[in-house]
């Protein structure tokens, strides 16, 4: 085995004489930079290295053998180390011999006198910022009678210079882990400050289970599953649960899906985990840090690889090395709200496999997710069964009933105190609040939301609201023959119906695009402009909607999107069985923001045109901003949902797309949206894939299996885009699509002037613009 990866990093002993004292001087030897490896000639030094039992330390020879570095024990000749220590008084240090044991606790041996069995040689002079210099201070000072050869030296200690370069790694690896996850989606995140958590009372049976659960040590079940309805307060309990276990120290880190917030992405998931467990154990950051030296790439590894690295294999070196005191619990809430169905199954089996075949960490897992067929089929696996507790938020159950009653008795309270000079002390009559309790059944949801619709203070008038609730809830029959959640839509419909009918389409123009489009950076400002909607129209269409969603004051309408309270909302607007007359319409959705992405990208051409008239203008630019900071923001956002919106647009409108199309500049400055080409990549397949009427769009040059750069002329745009299967992707392209793990096409999309790309295909490429 080579020396560098026997011994990696270690002290270079070089032994010397100087008038006063003897010296014995150290200097890194770096595994990872063997330029600064002495080139050591005929002349030995010395390697302390960890001994073999103890706290003992070996001292070893480092020669070259053929003009390679070798390290071999060296033992003294007799006379050496019969030799009797010099009368010099010494330093700090000891004279090392070579091969001798050297116990931590106990003086180092005896310096021999320099003579002919020991190398003393005249110090040269080093080259120090390219001239020649003798050493008058520090560990090398008035040393004589040895050489240095083209050693790279580093004065400081040893200790000193590896934690420095350990702090220095360990804070590249978080921010690689910070940039990789998902920030927001964190227990104590700022875009979570009203995350929603249980009350004191409510769900208490519910909680104290998963608790003791948590602190159960010979439990093999160490994964729990929280199931119920959308609504119901899985997400309160989850965030209540977490927040118990971090005040007792053994929350290790949660995962908060959010399809509406866009918290969906798999891809950001265990990078966001591994940041959280690198903050709380130093032992797993140092694990992951050798890790990232290792495999430099590997937050850019597939989700099982990262998974199996980063997660499972610290923990175990934690556990074999007694690291970990306490059981740690990982918590992934609404995971239905993953954005890939196929990666809500993959974190369900990496966690079962993990938990099967790594029976001792102390680990625990807590799932939480709605009732959804494929996650009912995984969790009810006969393998995940073994391992894994179910507990079940249930709607209509004793528990459930008495926190409703308790989240009514509460929210009354608040409203109460909030209006004194409108409100008696008994206000509501106790009738009214058993009654929306019992409509309620049990659904934790539909409570939630009448408190937040009486007690809303756009209206300022709990009573009113409360008369508008009850007359409402007297149009249900029946309880039997309605589920909770037609209980839960029963209240949007009348939270829409409230919207004045000028105002609705407008609001549901821009719900839809929140619903089926809606990113971080759609922030209430960008949203607007988008739509080309003045700050008036846009706030008071949405006005009447503050029951169901966080609509951020103008003030903070730059930096915060409009989020949607609950994914039940989002669902009931997609639903017409639900929401009947409020559906949205997905087609005019797609269709208009596919038409408001091409007006806008045209301010990103490379070559702008003359018919600067077409552009879209800021329809609102607070006094604070700039108008070109307001054009960049809209711009930044529109790339991606123009080109995913394009291909949806129906039939019937499609016509009108093209001709907006025809006119539209596709030479624009991509690198801009730096690795945002997926939707790009796809909308140019689904031009190559219409029909012959459209064929004359796009022109196909040339199709080859191969990489792309021995023909591609810089200059021209190409685009990287990766994809899980190449061979399919490309099958509209046309050419011999024959099996292949790369393919590249020149092509041109004719509009009116010829734009020219290169489209490069592959299972490994990293997606990014290029010219």
């Amino acid at each position: 085995m080579p020396w560098r990866e026997k011994f990696g990093r270690a002290k270079l002993v070089i032994l010397g004489r100087s008038k006063q004292m003897q010296t014995v001087a150290s200097a890194s030897v770096s595994s990872h930079a063997p330029q600064r490896t002495a080139t050591y000639g005929a002349q030995p030094a010395f390697v302390i290295l960890p001994g073999d039992t103890g706290s003992s330390t070996r001292v070893h020879q480092l020669h070259q053998l053929e003009g390679k570095p070798r390290i071999s024990e060296y033992s003294p000749s007799p006379t050496q180390s019969s030799q009797s220590r010099s009368n010099t008084p010494f330093s700090e240090r000891e004279w090392l011999c070579a091969g001798t044991i050297i116990d931590d606790n106990k003086p180092l041996p005896p310096l021999p006198p320099a003579n002919a069995d020991v190398p003393c040689c005249t110090l040269n002079p080093c080259q120090y910022n390219g001239s020649r210099t003798n050493l008058q201070t520090g560990a090398f000072a008035n040393a004589h009678h040895f050489t240095i050869g083209s050693a790279y030296l580093n004065d400081l200690p040893f200790e000193e210079d590896m934690a420095a370069r350990k702090e220095r790694i360990g804070r590249k690896v978080l921010e690689r882990l910070a940039t990789k996850g998902m920030p927001s989606a964190m227990l104590e995140s700022k875009e979570r400050t009203y995350a929603p958590r249980c009350n004191e009372d409510t769900r208490k049976t519910l909680r104290t289970r998963i608790l003791k659960w948590s602190r159960k040590e010979n439990d093999s079940k160490r994964l729990l599953w929280l199931s119920g309805p959308a609504g119901v307060g899985k997400s309160a309990v989850a965030q209540t649960v977490a927040e118990e276990l971090k005040d007792e120290g053994c929350l290790g880190a949660v995962f908060f899906f959010s399809r509406p917030n866009d918290r969906s992405d798999p891809d950001v998931v265990i990078p966001t985990l591994v940041y959280q467990l690198s903050l709380l154990l130093p032992e797993y950051k140092d694990l992951i840090i050798s890790q990232f030296e290792k495999d430099p790439i590997i937050f850019d590894k597939n989700r099982r690889t990262q998974f199996q690295e980063l997660i499972v294999e610290p923990f175990r070196d934690l556990h074999c090395l007694a690291k970990l005191k306490q059981t740690l619990m990982i918590i992934l809430d609404g995971l239905d709200e993953c954005n890939d169905r196929e990666a809500q199954l993959e974190f369900v089996n990496m966690i079962t496999r993990y938990i099967r075949t790594e029976r001792n960490l102390r680990v625990r897992w807590m799932v939480c997710s709605r009732p959804e067929p494929d996650l009912m089929r995984a969790f009810l696996s006969a393998d995940c069964r073994a391992i894994c507790h179910e507990e079940k938020l249930e709607v209509d159950d004793i528990e459930a009933q008495a926190d409703a009653l308790r989240i009514l008795q509460g929210g009354f309270t608040e409203i109460r105190e909030r209006y004194p000079d409108q409100l008696p002390e008994d206000w509501p009559d106790q009738s009214k609040v058993r009654l929306i309790a019992c409509r309620s059944s049990g659904h934790l949801g539909f409570v939630s939301f009448i408190i937040r619709f009486i007690g809303d203070k756009h209206y300022d008038d709990p009573s009113g609201q409360l008369d508008v609730c009850l007359r409402f809830l007297d149009g249900v029959k029946s309880p039997e023959d309605l589920n909770p959640l037609h209980a839960l839509d029963l209240l949007y419909t009348q939270i829409f119906s409230s919207v004045p009918k000028n105002d609705l389409p407008i609001a549901r123009r821009i719900l839809g695009t929140l619903v089926l489009y809606g990113s971080e950076s759609l922030t209430a400002l960008v949203h607007l402009n988008f739509l080309g909607l003045d700050q008036t129209t846009f706030y008071r269409a949405l006005q009447r909607l503050h029951s169901v969603l966080f609509i951020p004051p103008a003030t903070k309408s730059a930096s915060n999107p409009i989020q949607i309270y609950h994914a039940s909302f989002s669902d009931y607007l997609r639903d017409s069985t639900r929401s009947g007359p409020f559906v949205l319409d997905e087609e005019a959705i797609h269709f208009d923001v596919a038409m408001r992405g091409l007006a806008w990208l045209s301010y990103r051409c490379r070559n702008p045109s003359d018919h600067r008239e077409k552009l879209a203008e800021p329809s609102w630019v607070p006094k604070k901003l700039e108008r070109i900071t307001v054009i960049d923001s809209v711009c930044n956002f529109a790339f991606t949902p123009c080109w995913k919106a394009c291909p949806l647009v129906s039939e019937s409108s499609r016509m009108v797309l093209f001709n907006a199309l025809k006119t539209f500049d596709f030479d624009l400055q991509y690198m801009r949206w730096k690795d945002q080409t997926r939707e790009f990549a796809h909308f140019i397949r689904w031009l190559t894939s219409l029909g012959p009427q459209y064929k004359r769009f796009i022109v196909i040059d040339n199709f080859y299996e191969g990489n792309v750069n021995d023909r591609w002329n810089k200059g021209e745009v190409a685009i990287w885009h990766y994809d899980r299967n190449p061979q399919g992707f490309v099958a509209p392209f046309g050419g011999s699509a024959s099996h292949s793990e790369r393919y590249s096409m020149h092509l041109r999309i004719r509009t009116h002037n010829f734009t020219s790309f290169w489209l490069a295909v592959s299972t490994s490429y990293h997606p990014y613009f290029e010219y």
